[in-house]
């Protein structure tokens, strides 16, 4: 039903087991899914992530407008004062729709698609820095790169970085995290999601303030784009947020290539 943000069913299940509050719904028809239905914490503390989609053949019966109704009252029983959701620029019908039921845009994501070629080049790594994968030890090092980079994402409003544990179930639980290195000490991280199908998923791109406009980023997504070649990938897609101009050159220059652009939407609840 949301086939640019597939997922494995174990991802679904994972979550829910640590956020037992998530609602998921599915609508029916004669035994095929005809629309779903989501409500769950955002990242934000004010804000219920809300989901309803449906295929363009059922529309205009009042399936969107029923699962719309659950997730709202569920929203309500999360207590957070607003509730917010996504569509997509190339898709005026949906727009439309949101719009007539109080939803305003407040800012835009940009998503960048790369297809995975057989023999992707080896990444061109800075003098002085090491790349390696992820290992125990460097866990916190690695969780302290983060944190420092969720502050300068031009977000409004701004969300908290998320905390060790759901950095550890969400962030480093796919098939690689890579670290990049300066005299042993952890200057910048990058790492690939699971999805579906031969596709993975750009986490975020981390890199030390101190360490920053000196190619680190290029040079991590550069090794995953290799790993995915060597490890059967056919697939690669990232997000940027409207207005981080420096990360959407670095993905144009890798051979990512924009797709239409997301819309986040809120409204009161």
């Amino acid at each position: 039903i949301t086939p640019r943000e597939p997922n494995e069913l174990q991802i679904v299940k994972r979550r829910l087991e640590r956020q037992p509050e998530r609602l998921y719904l599915v609508a029916f028809e004669g035994g095929e899914a005809v629309g779903l239905g989501f409500c769950g914490p955002s990242q934000s503390p004010d804000r219920t992530a809300i989901v309803v989609c449906v295929p363009p053949d059922p529309r205009r019966r009042g399936i969107g407008s029923a699962l719309l109704d659950l997730v709202l009252a569920h929203a309500g029983d999360l207590a957070r004062p607003q509730v917010s959701g996504m569509v997509f620029e190339d898709d005026p019908e949906t727009i439309a729709w949101v719009t007539n039921r109080g939803f305003e845009e407040y800012d835009r994501q940009v998503e960048l698609s790369r297809e995975v070629g057989p023999s992707e080049a080896e990444p061109q790594v800075p003098n002085g820095i090491e790349l390696t994968e992820l290992d125990e030890s460097r866990r916190e090092e690695a969780y302290e790169v983060w944190v420092e980079c969720y502050p300068d994402m031009p977000l409004s409003p701004p969300i908290p970085a998320p905390t060790y544990e759901e950095w550890l179930q969400e962030e480093v639980c796919g098939p690689i995290t890579l670290l990049a290195l300066e005299d042993g000490r952890v200057v910048g991280a990058a790492a690939l999601i699971e999805r579906v199908d031969g596709l993975a998923e750009h986490g975020l791109t981390a890199v030390r303030r101190s360490h920053r406009r000196r190619g680190i980023a290029s040079a991590l997504k550069q090794a995953l784009i290799h790993w995915a070649s060597a490890n059967g990938y056919r697939e690669l897609t990232t997000w940027t947020q409207d207005g981080n101009e420096a990360m959407q050159a670095v993905n144009l220059k890798l051979g990512y290539r924009p797709r239409p652009a997301v819309i986040n939407v809120w409204r009161p609840l």
